[in-house]
């Protein structure tokens, strides 16, 4: 329940984030169908919850605060660079099909083409099927780490190591 309800908390935030980060995109002349608003919300919720359950299973691998940023800055730095958040997937294929492979076993591809599809109105059934099933994997694994005890806290203790 407290991870559940952890995982929500992050996504409110981050959804209030994005229409902010989205209204002063729109007085910057980036222009998106006035629907598209809408559409988008169930996209970024996903994709919200996908983002935010990944952070909590590597949480759970992490024994020390000030390590977290620099393993988070190992994982969402890759993410973002071996997606189409920059490019479309196409075009990505026609430069470098290697990348496009690499992209395409991302979880965060997933979540900006069913994003960049819900803007403009659009199902992508194959994007929301990989967030939905990254989504249920990460909080998955993130529930049995964080349980006390069969997860990884627990293992810990057992090898003799600090917990």
């Amino acid at each position: 329940f407290l991870l559940v309800s952890k995982l929500l908390a992050g996504v409110a935030v981050s959804l209030a984030q994005v229409y902010v980060f989205l209204a002063i995109a729109w007085f910057w002349g980036v222009k998106l169908p006035p629907m598209g608003y809408l559409y988008a919300l169930p996209a970024l919720f996903l994709a919200g919850m996908m983002l935010c359950a990944l952070g909590l299973l590597l949480s759970s691998m992490i024994q020390q605060l000030e390590n977290f940023s620099g393993i988070m800055n190992f994982v969402i730095f890759p993410m973002y660079f071996a997606s189409p958040a920059l490019y479309p997937l196409w075009r990505i294929l026609e430069s470098s099909p290697l990348l496009h492979k690499i992209c395409l076993a991302n979880p965060f591809t997933y979540a900006v083409e069913l994003i960049r599809f819900a803007f403009y109105g659009q199902l992508e059934r194959g994007s929301l099927a990989a967030v939905c099933g990254f989504t249920v994997l990460f909080l998955g694994g993130a529930i049995l780490a964080y349980d006390p005890s069969r997860g990884l806290m627990s293992r810990k203790k057992d090898s003799g190591g600090n917990a």
